[in-house]
């Protein structure tokens, strides 16, 4: 027995060595293994595989070892899908004698996938096999034999790969570092995946499992996947997807189910650093996957948030919790929100689209839409919304009362407010991706009407307070524009023309009460007062930053103020740091009326009466550089005599010069004696400020005060 398996081994041998002659022998022809490798990836993928230099060896086993490697994208003259300057597999013996070429342990070294996908459609991961051919015919080719040769692949490991995305048809790319990336039991009942990738301080591993995909895929092709995701070595995330794809060759029916949840949002910026991700908590995803052919379509969706700043989206909007539902696909998706506008508890409750309709939204914005009905809740009162949203055109329109709005931070607090409008917008998806005020106004046809019973802002109250508003052509108009406040009928126009390359802002009030502080604030004037301002006038700006406006400011505008008061500080800015007012001194009228034009605010009148001070002059403001040119004559009531100079103010509002102004004939002097004026001088005073105007009437004079005088006057350095 010995001696006949001796004899049989000796045999097998020797069949070997001569019928695997021929083999061996054409397995160092480089040249040969490159035409059949080409071939067989031409035949399997329908794409072109270009080797620069191939190399085999034979011992101590047979390995193959290609550089300058290029495998085609799927435009022809496009960049390569895939380039590696190294690649090394093994390769099996036996399966050459079935026309097989069996690569074992394939290592890419720092290969460079490219990923597109064109506005055509066509993806590179799409592939399209070539219908196999007895022999090749292609002139000048070396002849690859009568046989048909297969390509297997049993095992790939990847190390140190760059991978780019770029998706011409969603408008989205990306880049993505992958350390190792190992892919086993190919062409058996159950192969693995396993990716890792790191970038800055976040790593994910992705391990998975699916059925038989070589040489021929499964009927039924289960799927398992894992994801997690870490952050300075911390769980971050998690992702699952498990389930089936039936006839994965043909019309491919998924039945999966997929669930992922990430603790902090913006977390994700490790790897998508230009996501621009709102800072989220505590987000959830769970959907079925379903549906058949090229597109799966989610047949179920449950999303669940915390915490979310919502302030990218809506200025001041903050979410505490947000659900989306939808349970079958023909369901309509539910949405609930509740959050905050500012310091204004607000939800947000309805129904948009069913699951088809959003996917088919995901898919073809430009050409689809979906039905929306929304309330925005204000405890038992709310705001509906109602229309269609689409990718292209959409259309809503509101009608509703929120009883109490008070946004807080120093916004206006509303009372019973009454919206109704129609908003329409061409091209939605262009105002997502930009939505400035300026593209907002080009890109919106409106016409909305707001009244509200009352509004409070910094300790002012108005009543009766309407406005009609239309957007269209690229300009919003806000006329007109009314309310009832301090014992005034008030009215004003807006209007913002953003249609031509450089906007346009028009304002008007005849007149409009406003806090003086903020009229300082927004004009950047320091603060000289405190009360309530009338503002009357009218003006024209362009432009979008502070500098353009200020240089391109035209009109007019008069301000007065009455009963109110001036700091201390603010009377030595205009008159002298000698000045002896400690805390405020009250006014009982202010008024201005100015000019403003080519970057100069030309002030024609200016004046302040109270009860032992008047101040009446003119002069210049620089709008750009604050820089001051005022002339001004001040007189302080002695009983029923008076002492007055004149005073010129330089430099600028935030160093400010006084200084005495010389007369006509040079000489500086102070005029002691003579009345103190006779009569008020507030009424015309506030009538030029008002330019004849109505407006509220200031409190009698009263008498004045000696001991404050002559403090005055020392202080003016009248007396000593």
């Amino acid at each position: 027995m010995r001696l006949k398996w001796k004899l049989g081994l000796l045999a097998g041998a020797a069949v070997l060595l001569v019928g695997g002659g021929s083999v061996v022998s054409s397995m160092q022809d480089a040249n040969w293994m490159r035409v059949r490798l080409t071939e067989a990836v031409e035949a399997r993928t329908g794409r072109h595989l270009a080797i620069d230099h191939l190399h085999v060896w034979i011992l101590p086993f047979p390995w193959v070892e290609a550089r300058g490697v290029r495998f085609s994208g799927v435009e022809e003259g496009g960049p390569d899908m895939l380039t590696a300057g190294e690649i090394r597999a093994r390769l099996a013996l036996m399966p050459l004698f079935h026309h097989r070429i069996v690569l074992n342990d394939v290592s890419i070294i720092e290969p460079h996938i490219s990923v597109r996908r064109l506005m055509d459609g066509r993806a590179d991961w799409h592939f399209t096999p070539r219908p196999e051919t007895t022999q090749d015919t292609t002139p000048g080719k070396p002849s690859s034999g009568s046989m048909h040769w297969n390509l297997g692949v049993t095992g790939v490991h990847i190390t140190k790969a760059d991978v780019q995305w770029q998706d011409m048809l969603r408008h989205r790319s990306g880049w993505l570092p992958l350390d190792v990336v190992r892919a086993s039991n190919l062409e058996g009942s159950k192969p693995e995946f396993e990716v890792k990738a790191s970038k800055g301080k976040g790593q994910f591993l992705l391990t998975a499992q699916t059925g038989q995909l070589l040489p021929d895929a499964a009927q039924t092709l289960p799927v398992q996947a894992r994801m997690t995701f870490t952050v300075d070595g911390h769980p971050a995330g998690l992702a699952h997807l498990d389930g089936t794809i039936a006839d994965p060759d043909g019309k491919r029916t998924y039945t999966l189910n997929f669930g992922s949840s990430v603790g902090q949002l913006q977390t994700l910026e490790t790897f998508f650093p230009h996501a621009a991700l709102p800072d989220g908590q505590n987000i959830s995803i769970d959907a079925i996957i379903g549906g058949q052919g090229d597109q799966p379509q989610v047949q179920g969706l449950h999303v669940r948030t915390g915490p979310v700043d919502a302030s990218r989206l809506v200025p001041g909007a903050a979410i505490s919790r947000m659900t989306l539902d939808a349970t079958r696909p023909e369901d309509r998706l539910a949405v609930l929100v509740d959050g905050k506008l500012g310091a204004q508890a607000l939800g947000l409750r309805g129904t948009v689209g069913t699951l088809a309709q959003i996917t088919a939204l995901a898919l073809n914005p430009e050409q689809t839409d979906m039905p929306a009905d929304l309330m925005i809740m204000d405890g038992a009162s709310s705001l509906r919304v109602a229309g269609t949203l689409g990718g292209g055109r959409s259309t809503l329109d509101g009608h509703g009362v929120l009883d109490h709005l008070a946004l807080g931070d120093g916004r206006p607090t509303v009372e019973n407010l009454k919206v109704d409008g129609h908003v329409e917008a061409a091209n939605t998806l262009a105002l997502v991706h930009e939505h400035d005020v300026q593209q907002v106004i080009r890109g919106v046809t409106a016409a909305v009407d707001v009244q509200a019973p009352q509004v409070v802002w910094r300790g002012l109250t108005w009543t009766q307070v309407s406005a009609h508003v239309t957007v269209q052509n690229g300009k919003l108009t806000a006329d007109p524009i009314k309310a009832e406040g301090s014992g005034v009928q008030q009215s004003g126009r807006f209007a913002y023309d953003a249609s031509g390359a450089v906007p346009q802002i028009d304002m008007a009030a005849h007149p409009v009460m406003l806090p003086v502080e903020f009229v300082q604030e927004w004009t950047g004037a320091p603060a000289l007062l405190q009360g309530v301002m009338t503002v009357v006038g009218a003006v024209s700006v362009q432009g979008t930053d502070a500098s353009t406006q200020r240089r391109t400011i035209t009109g007019h505008i008069g301000a007065s103020v009455v009963d109110g008061s001036i700091g201390g500080p603010a009377l030595r800015t205009l008159l002298g740091p000698n000045v002896p007012l400690k805390g405020k001194m009250p006014v009982r009228c202010f008024g201005t009326h100015m000019q403003v034009g080519d970057g100069v605010a030309r002030v024609d009148m200016l004046g302040l009466e109270s009860d032992f001070l008047s101040l009446h002059g003119h002069g210049t403001v620089g709008l750009e550089n604050q820089a001051l040119d005022l002339h001004l004559s001040p007189r302080v009531a002695l009983g029923g005599a008076s002492a007055a100079s004149d005073v010129r103010v330089t430099g600028t509002f935030a160093a400010p010069v006084p200084q005495m102004d010389p007369t006509y004939g040079g000489r500086y002097g102070i005029n002691i004696g003579g009345d103190d004026g006779g009569g008020d001088n507030c009424p015309a005073l506030l009538s030029s400020a008002r330019e004849g105007g109505a407006g509220p009437a200031p409190s009698a004079p009263k008498a004045g005060k000696e001991g404050k005088v002559m403090n005055m006057l020392r202080g003016l350095g009248l007396f000593k």
